[in-house]
Order: C-alpha cells, then sequence, then structure tokens
C-alpha cells in the first residue's frame, strides 16, 4: 500500500518536471511570434558633394534672357463653321393672299432687293439681316416698312388700294359728257420719294361727267382733264388713302381760246404750207384733246383749245425746216391770240430744234423736277446750272410741289425776258437769274 501511494507520488512528480519543461521551450516561440519586431536601422546613404553644389558657370559670363517657348498648341480639330443664313420672308395683299411678284427692297440698301415668286416667297442675302424693308405692286400701296431678321419668316402687308370719285363739268356747271382722264402726277403716301403711274389717258363718257378712278396706291393725286376745244386742265390735289374712296372730286373744265397765225420761211418769207401747229409740254400725260392742225395754202392757221389764260409753247413742225417751239404766248383771257411763225430751213449742221428758254432738259426724279440735261452754250449753262439738279423755286414761287408741264412753261419765255431759278444740289440752294435766249438743238 505504501509503495504503491509512493510510486503514484513519482509519476506525478515526473509529469510536472515534463509539463514544465515543455512550458519553457514553448513560452520564447509565442513571444517572438506574438510581439511586434521593430524596423531595422539602415545606415542614411551620403550623397557625393559635387550633387549638393550647383552646377559650374563660366566666369564673367553676361546674363542672359531666357526665351521660355509657350506649350505647343493642341492639334486642330474638325469643326463646323455655321453658314450665314439668308433672309426670308412673304409677301401678302390686304386679303392675306400671296402676293406674287411683289418687289421688295431694304430701304437702307436700295440695291438689295428680291422679287416674290408665286407663292409670294422672297429671300435676300444674309447682310439684309437687321434691314428695314418695305414691298411695292402697283396698283396696291406699299408695305409698311418692317425690321427684316434672318432665321425667322418675315411678313410684309401690301396696303388696300384706294379709289377717287367725281365729275367734270364746264365753266357754268354743267356736265362735260366726253373727255380724256390721266394722272398727271403722284406722290406716294409717307414716301419722301416721287413715285410713277400710268399717265396714259382713258376715254370717259358719261351723261352727268362722272368718273371713277380705281385700284389706286395712297399717297396724292393731281388728274388732268381735256374735251375737244378745251385744254388740258388739272385737279387740285388729291389725298387717297388705303382701302377708301375720295368722293365728290370735281374739275372745271373751260372752254380754250384759238391761237391763229402763219407760218413763213425765214428766208424768202414765203408760206409753209402743210406745217403741223400743235400745243407743246400742255400736260407730261396724255390727256390732250386738242388735235393739231395744218397750214393752208397762205401758210395761215387756226388752233382752237389753247388755254384762255397763262403761258403756253406751240410747236411747229414741216419735213423741209427745223421744228420750232415758240414759247411766252397768252390769249390772256380774251378768246384769242395771235402768232406768227418763221421757220428755218434745215441745214448739214445737224441742228433739228430752235426753242426760247434757258436750255434746259427737264425730267422728273425721286426728289422732284430734275435738270436732266443743259444744253451747250445756252443760259443755263452759262448761269452754272448742272445736270442733277432739283428745281425748287421759279420766279420766287415754290415749285416742289409743280407738275413737270408747268415747270416747262415757267422756264420758257420770250427772248430777253429774265427768269430766276433756285436749284437744290447736296444740299444747298443756288439761285442764279437769267436771260432767256434761241436755243439751238
Amino acid at each position: 500500500m505504501t509503495d504503491s501511494r509512493t510510486a503514484g507520488a513519482q509519476r506525478r512528480a515526473w509529469l510536472s518536471a515534463a509539463l514544465l519543461s515543455v512550458a519553457l521551450l514553448v513560452a520564447p516561440l509565442l513571444f517572438w511570434l506574438l510581439v511586434p519586431r521593430p524596423e531595422p536601422v539602415m545606415p542614411a546613404r551620403r550623397e557625393p558633394a559635387s550633387a549638393l553644389l550647383p552646377p559650374p558657370q563660366p566666369e564673367h559670363a553676361a546674363p542672359r534672357e531666357v526665351e521660355v517657348e509657350p506649350p505647343p498648341a493642341p492639334p486642330p480639330r474638325e469643326t463646323t463653321v455655321a453658314r450665314a443664313e439668308p433672309v426670308r420672308g412673304v409677301v401678302l395683299d390686304p386679303e392675306g393672299r400671296p402676293s406674287a411678284g411683289a418687289v421688295v427692297r431694304c430701304r437702307d440698301e436700295p440695291g438689295m432687293t428680291a422679287s416674290a415668286d408665286t407663292e409670294g416667297r422672297f429671300e435676300l442675302p444674309p447682310e439684309a439681316d437687321g434691314c428695314t424693308a418695305t414691298a411695292a405692286q402697283p396698283p396696291l400701296g406699299d408695305a409698311e416698312p418692317t425690321r427684316l431678321a434672318a432665321g425667322r419668316d418675315n411678313v410684309l402687308h401690301l396696303v388696300a388700294a384706294g379709289a377717287i370719285a367725281g365729275e367734270v363739268v364746264d365753266q357754268s356747271g354743267r356736265p362735260v359728257e366726253a373727255y380724256l382722264l390721266a394722272i398727271e402726277s403722284f406722290v406716294p403716301a409717307g414716301a419722301a420719294a416721287r413715285g410713277s403711274v400710268d399717265g396714259r389717258a382713258r376715254k370717259v363718257t358719261d351723261p352727268g361727267g362722272a368718273f371713277r378712278l380705281n385700284e389706286l396706291a395712297p399717297g396724292r393725286y393731281v388728274l388732268t382733264v381735256s374735251a375737244a376745244g378745251r385744254p388740258p386742265t388739272r385737279s387740285s390735289a388729291v389725298d387717297v388713302e388705303a382701302g377708301r374712296t375720295i368722293e365728290g372730286v370735281r374739275i372745271v373744265l373751260p372752254q380754250g381760246a384759238t391761237l391763229r397765225g402763219r407760218v413763213i420761211d425765214a428766208a424768202s418769207r414765203a408760206p409753209v404750207v402743210e406745217a403741223q401747229v400743235e400745243l407743246d409740254s400742255v400736260t407730261s400725260s396724255g390727256a390732250n384733246a386738242i388735235s393739231l392742225v395744218l397750214t393752208d395754202a397762205n401758210g395761215e392757221y387756226a388752233l382752237e383749245g389753247v388755254p384762255a389764260r397763262g403761258p403756253f409753247s406751240v410747236r411747229v413742225r414741216h419735213e423741209d425746216y427745223m421744228a420750232k417751239i415758240v414759247s411766252g404766248l397768252d390769249a390772256r383771257g380774251t378768246g384769242s391770240a395771235r402768232a406768227d411763225i418763221e421757220l428755218r430751213m434745215l441745214d448739214d449742221g445737224g441742228s433739228r430744234e430752235e426753242l426760247t428758254g434757258i436750255g434746259a432738259m427737264l425730267s422728273v426724279s425721286s426728289s422732284g423736277v430734275m435738270i436732266a440735261g443743259i444744253i451747250e452754250g445756252g443760259p443755263a449753262a452759262s448761269a452754272g446750272l448742272q445736270q442733277g439738279d432739283i428745281i425748287v423755286r421759279i420766279d420766287g414761287e415754290n415749285a416742289k410741289e409743280l407738275p413737270l408741264a408747268d415747270c416747262i412753261q415757267r422756264l420758257r419765255g420770250p427772248v430777253g425776258t429774265r427768269v430766276s431759278v433756285g436749284v437744290e444740289r447736296d444740299g444747298q440752294v443756288i439761285d442764279v437769274t437769267m436771260r432767256r435766249d434761241i436755243v439751238v438743238r
């Protein structure tokens, strides 16, 4: 019993010693695995001394500016350049329908125009962007000025036409049943420039002397009327508005006077037979119902229907003679006047006509009656008048509203008489006085 106890105690002591030995062996291993190890300490690397010093520089070298080149530009990229867009639009009549053939014009660039196609559409170049444009198509009134813009559908509306209705009577108030009627002059409404209209005369026959002119563009009109034995007579100015008829226009057509005389050869004093004698420049329209007459075997003529008052001119022609315009004639309300006329034979000098006046040819321009030409050696040339001058005064009277025919008659006159004329040139008015003379052309 004692021996067995002793053996057990020995086994336990031996086992304890074995476990202690194992623990002593395992503990350092666990400590080495679980405790972090410090980084190894590396000795610092020393650079060579030459690497710490600036690079050597040459002695006494002058400082120099260093040019820094800009970074290279990036390669070009493909881009699409937008093309300038034309200015497009449409022209409509007063009923809102397309107006084919209407002319569109930029007011600030008069040369920039376009015509509307069959659908009323027009196209202007890109330069028209921002211009103020209008459209015209007679007899309708011009479209109101509209500022155009590229990229939108611009619309120009033509203005409705108007009309004039009235009657023609004689001095006693009785209706003139048959006559010629024409438009003498026309100034568009709202425009500084004069316009042009159809001046062709139309025959009117009405027991009450009534007439009506339709499809008139808005503006100011002067009408001319003439009948057999009654010289061309003008109405007062009539202002036509869009879409309205101006009623009650009354034109008094007086009886004319008779001009008598004899046409003879200037050299031989012999009568010139079958010379034509007719009124000259009494109207710029076709409303002249006074027919020419021929001289008889004695060279005598009688032209009925010349103006009873005021200056007028006649033109005398024959195939063997120079044509002659006799101006400054006036019946002075007496019912008759006389003018004996001498004609000169044609020569080899090339001259075909002679007249008495200032030696200027007139025409109608957008600014008024204009000097269209100067005859060399005539009074107008000597006074310094020039082609393109606009006539604004004649003998101190405003000539801006005078029709072409009136200006012509007032500038003509007997040889040696004086006339003062004011013309506008380059924005200035120049006044000159001339002595009328015979002008050959």
